[in-house]
């Protein structure tokens, strides 16, 4: 009950945003590699299709889970630190049948914006593209006491989610990512 209720107040947040995609990620197979605590915007700007992420085996990965599904994203449980291996042959499985795969890159636990090597590891594997996506909002409320600055922006407020280019498994993610934001911002100031 409490993951139905809280997904119904990301969709409600998420309807009110007044969003702007720039760029498309590829059909079919894809690893969408975003930074932690960016989750909201991205929420309402990608396409309807079949998603799959990662979500901990922790109480708050088990609402995650219920929420996403809510939301029509499908979850692979486990992380880095405990059980990792399942959730990533969940993401293979999902990307072998050409579902598209969510990834918080500098997760679970940070350091923060610090991309790890499990996007990359996922796109090598399934030989997928490797999508950055960042974000910028006109106002957003950081939450500085989470580890991952999460992000909310405000209701109302215009928000542009830039879908970069595909880039290579071995190519430096941070800098992708950050290429994206700064389009967004661009994007956003324009």
């Amino acid at each position: 009950m409490r993951a139905w209720a809280l997904a119904w107040v990301v969709r409600l947040w998420v309807a009110t945003l007044r969003l702007r995609r720039i760029g498309d990620p590829p059909e079919g197979a894809v690893v969408v590699a975003f930074w932690h605590g960016d989750q909201l915007a991205l929420l309402g700007a990608l396409p309807r299709r079949p998603w799959r992420t990662a979500t901990s085996l922790s109480r708050d990965g088990a609402l995650q889970t219920g929420v996403m599904r809510c939301l029509g994203i499908e979850a692979a449980r486990g992380s880095s630190s405990r059980s990792g291996a399942r959730a990533a042959l969940g993401l293979l499985r999902a990307l072998s049948r050409g579902e598209g795969v969510l990834v918080a890159c500098d997760g679970p636990r940070g350091p923060r914006r610090v991309a790890k090597a499990g996007a990359a590891y996922l796109a090598r594997r399934a030989a997928a593209p490797l999508v950055p996506v960042g974000f910028a909002a006109r106002r957003t409320v950081v939450l500085r006491r989470s580890w991952d600055h999460f992000r909310l922006p405000w209701p109302f407020t215009r928000v542009v989610v830039v879908v970069g280019p595909a880039v290579g498994p071995d190519a430096p993610l941070e800098a992708a990512l950050s290429a994206c934001e700064t389009t967004a911002r661009e994007a956003l100031a324009g």
